[in-house]
């Protein structure tokens, strides 16, 4: 296993990139709710699971990395556009003695804004291994390319 010293541009290009992805949900609620105050406008999450986005010409695909995470515990929804990923890792069993705590636990929260090219009736998930894959579909009017002749 390699291992990698620490880096302090890497270390915080990432918190940037945490900070903006919260800041950008915040702003996105807000926006929905026509700029209201309300209670608990923020959802409450413990930590953010590594996600990839992947694009090829018949869907995006959404892969969330959750080892240890049980199905059940999982929730994935669209709403008001948004998919969003919900779910908890149970944490530390009382009355173990933790030595080390590395692996994040509790509640965490998702949400990606899928492009309107996405057939949202359309959207399946599968979790296998830890991974959970989301598939987005595109409408397929979408992907016909059509030439323009130019006069």
């Amino acid at each position: 296993m390699a291992r990698h010293g620490w880096d302090p541009l890497r270390d915080l290009v990432t918190l940037q990139d945490r900070m903006n992805r919260l800041f950008e949900e915040t702003a996105e609620q807000r926006r929905a709710r026509g700029g209201e105050e309300a209670e608990g406008e923020i959802e409450r999450a413990d930590w953010i699971p590594a996600a990839d986005v992947y694009e090829d010409e018949r869907e995006y695909t959404v892969v969330l990395d959750l080892p240890g995470i049980r199905r059940e515990a999982l929730d994935v929804s669209l709403d008001e556009g948004r998919l969003i990923i919900r779910g908890e890792r149970a944490g530390v069993a009382e009355g173990v003695n933790v030595r080390r705590h590395e692996r994040p636990s509790g509640r965490f929260v998702r949400s990606f804004s899928p492009p309107d090219a996405v057939d949202r009736q359309g959207i399946t998930a599968d979790y296998q291994d830890g991974v959970l894959r989301l598939h987005l579909p595109k409408r397929m009017q979408e992907q016909q390319r059509v030439k323009i002749e130019i006069r």
